[in-house]
């Protein structure tokens, strides 16, 4: 008898530890399959056909409350790639600090392109999107949260260059968010980065860029407008970008988004580019889509303008 009560009170003791664990342990994953069309008009070589692309992601976070009120949290992700958005957090009443392994930035989450997939083989401005050109890093820093302060939020890190030199990397966000109406809301978003110059004699290659952008939703429709820019210090390009964004997803179980995007360098007059996409998702069950997006790009340099266009078909999926 005693030999089973011990048995018996250990189990019990063995499910408590992990049902405490588990409240501390969180994963998430996700997975998108892509078929893939495109069609490079300027290009009679290797740029025209199909191909299928397969990406991953599992994402493990690991949270804690301290006996103090604070909230620590380890976070790391594993993708096809290896491992990324690694980073560590200490929260409270002050804010959250984040001491940064890998992880995006704040410049890129400026205003987010809600169509699906914006796929081009052309070269386009670095101003395109700053998470998707070189406005932010991803590299080891420390990032600053402010809490929230009617409707208003700022941010700020430092990123280090990966060199031993003086080039490190610093960016601001600022948001402000409040309902407008009746069931509406308003969000207003104004960021800036900095790349510095090496410190070596006569290097200028730091860079400077910015985000400003205004999203508006109401009831199933929501739209957006965005500039961003992106320069260096040695003057050997000033992209500045447009973007205009719309989403509908009054219709049940589908969402439609699209965009328009047109940019130049303002140190070359012979240089623009533009591009539009479309895409459709269809919720097929919670944690399962299927969307098809178009996109329609083209690049003019010199003089010569190139174009492509892609048809993208993607099954998503999260867990």
């Amino acid at each position: 008898m005693r030999k089973i009560l011990l048995a018996s009170t250990a189990l019990v003791a063995l499910g408590t530890v992990a049902a405490n664990a588990n409240d501390k342990i969180s994963l998430s994953g996700a997975t998108n399959w892509e078929y893939i069309s495109y069609d490079n008009a300027s290009d009679t070589g290797g740029t025209n056909g199909t191909y299928f692309d397969h990406d991953f992601d599992m994402d493990v976070a690991f949270t804690d409350t301290l006996d103090n009120g604070l909230t620590t949290k380890m976070a790391f992700g594993i993708s096809e790639s290896g491992v990324d958005d690694g980073y560590f957090s200490i929260a409270g009443d002050f804010g959250t600090v984040k001491m940064i392994h890998s992880s995006g930035g704040i410049m890129g989450g400026a205003i987010a392109e809600t169509v699906v997939d914006d796929k081009t083989t052309l070269t386009v401005g670095l101003a395109n999107k700053h998470d998707e050109g070189n406005g932010e890093s991803t590299a080891a820093g420390v990032q600053y949260t402010l809490p929230t302060m009617g409707g208003f939020t700022l941010a700020g890190e430092m990123r280090d260059s990966g060199v031993a030199n003086k080039s490190n990397y610093t960016a601001v966000m600022g948001t402000y968010t409040a309902e407008v109406g009746d069931g509406g809301s308003i969000k207003v978003n104004y960021g800036q980065s900095t790349v510095d110059d090496t410190g070596a004699s006569g290097n200028s290659s730091g860079t400077d860029a910015t985000s400003t952008g205004v999203t508006f939703s109401m009831s199933d429709f929501a739209v957006s407008g965005s500039r961003h820019t992106y320069k260096d210090n040695g003057n050997t390009y000033d992209y500045a970008t447009d973007i205009v964004n719309v989403q509908y997803s009054g219709i049940d179980g589908i969402v439609i988004n699209a965009f328009q995007k047109s940019g130049e360098d303002d140190l070359e007059t012979s240089y623009d580019w533009a591009s539009t996409a479309a895409s459709v998702t269809y919720t097929i069950a919670t944690g399962l889509s299927v969307s098809l997006t178009v996109t329609d790009s083209e690049v003019t340099d010199g003089g010569t303008k190139t174009d492509d266009d892609a048809t993208i078909l993607k099954l998503a999926a999260s867990f």
